[in-house]
């Protein structure tokens, strides 16, 4: 289940960032979004290389990005991390459910001439109106593959990324002043639908420590099935 979910990560990841495959890794870099560390970082870490470790870090400072390293249970990857100066800085929780919820939900497409709908209301939900530009753009190139939801009422918005019977959720959102009105969690139930609808395994979602959205989650049927920690110089 496992190597599944994660090329769903991986997957999604690679259509919003540049990626290099290392011998021990993969290097994920998007120089227009270098603030955040989930399209900015060495993950799928499957071998301990000082070289690699040490390359990454170089890209990442030249991308202007925090150096971060995702361990994926790897005892000996995070030592040597630590010997090298890298020190905790979160934890990343994957989420799974696949149970459909009691009453049938909404949502909105994104097409190409609504692009700019799904960027507005991510960028405010995020609060990176900076990235709008570049938002779009990955939109314009990525709708084949990834397909793009907002709420009825344009507060909410997410992404859903299909790979080996997987469907997996991404970028939710909720512009602030709509917070806290069943606007995500009617995706999340419309996301739920289209597992049932597309004759998928279930949904995942990630989310991280730092949020502190895993009551919110757990609260709605999610349940935990691994965890990625997070280093950072």
């Amino acid at each position: 289940m496992i190597p599944k979910i994660e090329s769903n990560d991986l997957g999604f990841t690679g259509i919003w960032s540049d990626v290099t495959k290392t011998d021990c890794g993969m290097l994920f870099l998007n120089q227009k979004l270098s603030d955040d560390i989930f399209f900015n970082k060495l993950t799928n870490v499957t071998c301990v290389d000082y070289t690699v470790i040490d390359k990454s870090v170089e890209s990442l400072k030249k991308n202007h990005s925090v150096p971060c390293v995702y361990s994926l249970n790897n005892p000996e990857l995070e030592n040597m991390l630590q010997k090298k100066g890298f020190s905790y800085h979160d934890t990343q929780h994957v989420l799974k459910k696949s149970t459909i919820p009691q009453e049938k939900t909404s949502a909105v497409k994104i097409t190409r001439d609504t692009i700019d709908v799904w960027t507005q209301v991510f960028c405010d939900s995020y609060d990176c109106q900076g990235w709008s530009k570049t938002v779009s753009s990955i939109l314009e190139k990525s709708l084949s593959h990834v397909d793009y939801f907002v709420d009825e009422s344009n507060s909410s918005c997410m992404a859903l990324y299909e790979t080996d019977s997987i469907l997996g959720l991404y970028c939710l959102g909720t512009v602030p002043g709509k917070r806290n009105h069943g606007t995500a969690s009617s995706l999340i139930d419309f996301a739920l639908y289209q597992v049932h609808s597309r004759n998928l395994e279930f949904l995942i979602l990630e989310t991280y420590k730092k949020d502190n959205l895993l009551e919110f989650y757990s609260k709605l049927g999610f349940q935990r099935v691994y965890h990625k920690t997070i280093y950072a110089i």
